[in-house]
């Protein structure tokens, strides 16, 4: 059973923001913050508090334990800065519960603008200005493994950081999501890129992809050969949304489907209660989410949580599925006091065991596990 609780908070720009912080921003452009009290770097507060560092945020994301939002191009970070994923000297190893500026510059001194932020569980990512990638965090070790920077190299990387390979080759980004320790990538020709740790096929490229790990960004090419779109019969997809959760990754077409692919055994893949029998199993290679598609619903937003995954329909329908609790798509059910009030709903976001949906009239619905904080 979900609960379901409305904000008003005229809201324009809702972000993923994964496990123990939420945040968002509104059309006054302030910016509030909640979450567990609890966690590793405790937010302030398990209710909505105004950040004063954040008036005019123009973007804004979450991980697992850090936060960051971007002011007139310039970044902030705050929360762990467990492997350096705040991306800043003075953060020290214990973080900060206040933003704080990152520095994003170049080797010659220049430094861009900032358009959007993804944060992971060990590491960070940014895109500025002419479609530029940086990142920060962790990039891996010899005894556990690649980590989502994509630099070609292990260890951690203290500070922003360009993925070199994509400027040289004249790759603009136009998307970038984090997981634990992967990393997809959108350009602006609607090509997708993955790096990280390969295990359980989360970097959707099958073969030795889906058992090892990565140091650089590679192409996805599945979503270039493939033609087993429903709603554009023989076509090629056009992908225009990526998200990634703990260990497994999504995309959203121009054309309103999903495809998935990574880890299943909490039933995030949302490919029914069969395949639940064997809690190994994954997919190597991105896989169409068929159903509604057939049934004709067209997805208008989706969203990875931890675990699970929520989506909105053209129709206004929401879908959640996964985190051990529905193994397929399952129509959101709302108590009747709530029935009239949920319209128009455009934007959807997740966590660890929950979910928030954003309506057109600016209102802001959560539901899941309440003990969570946000």
């Amino acid at each position: 059973m979900f609960s379901v609780f409305a904000r008003r908070c005229r809201s324009t720009t809702l972000r993923p923001c994964r496990f123990s912080r939420r945040c968002f921003s509104t059309a006054q452009r302030a910016l509030w913050r909640w979450g567990a009290t609890d966690a590793e770097v405790p937010e302030v507060s398990r209710t909505p508090q105004v950040v004063p560092e954040g008036v005019n945020a123009s973007t804004i994301a979450c991980g697992p334990t850090h936060s960051a939002f971007v002011v007139d191009g310039q970044l902030y970070s705050y929360g762990s800065n467990r492997h350096n994923k705040l991306g800043r000297a003075d953060a020290g190893s214990d973080g900060d519960v206040s933003p704080q500026p990152v520095l994003v510059e170049a080797s010659d001194g220049h430094r861009p603008a900032v358009a959007s932020i993804a944060l992971g569980g060990n590491h960070s990512a940014a895109i500025t200005e002419g479609g530029v990638l940086w990142t920060w965090g962790y990039a891996g070790s010899l005894w556990h493994g690649a980590g989502g920077c994509g630099q070609g190299r292990r260890g951690e990387v203290s500070k922003p950081e360009m993925v070199m390979p994509f400027v040289s080759q004249g790759i603009e980004v136009s998307q970038v999501a984090c997981g634990d320790l992967h990393t997809l990538v959108l350009d602006r020709q609607g090509r997708v890129h993955s790096t990280g740790q390969g295990i359980h096929g989360v970097l959707g490229r099958g073969g030795l992809a889906s058992t090892g790990e990565e140091l650089d960004f590679r192409e996805v090419v599945y979503f270039r050969k493939t033609t087993d779109s429903i709603m554009a019969p023989g076509l090629e997809p056009q992908i225009i949304k990526l998200d990634a959760g703990r260990e497994f990754s999504a995309a959203m077409s121009s054309h309103g489907e999903l495809w998935v692919w990574g880890r299943n055994d909490y039933g995030q893949l949302g490919m029914g209660y069969e395949v639940m029998k064997d809690r190994d199993f994954c997919m190597k290679y991105p896989f169409l989410m068929r159903q509604l598609p057939m049934e004709g619903h067209v997805f208008r937003d989706f969203a990875c949580g931890d675990r699970h995954m929520v989506a909105v329909t053209t129709a206004g329908a929401i879908y959640e599925w996964g985190d051990r609790r529905t193994f397929e798509p399952t129509a959101i059910t709302l108590p009747s006091r709530y029935q009239e009030g949920l319209k128009g709903v455009w934007k959807v976001a997740a966590g660890e065991g929950y979910s928030f949906a954003l309506t057109l009239s600016g209102e802001l619905y959560s539901w899941g596990r309440p003990s969570s904080g946000c």
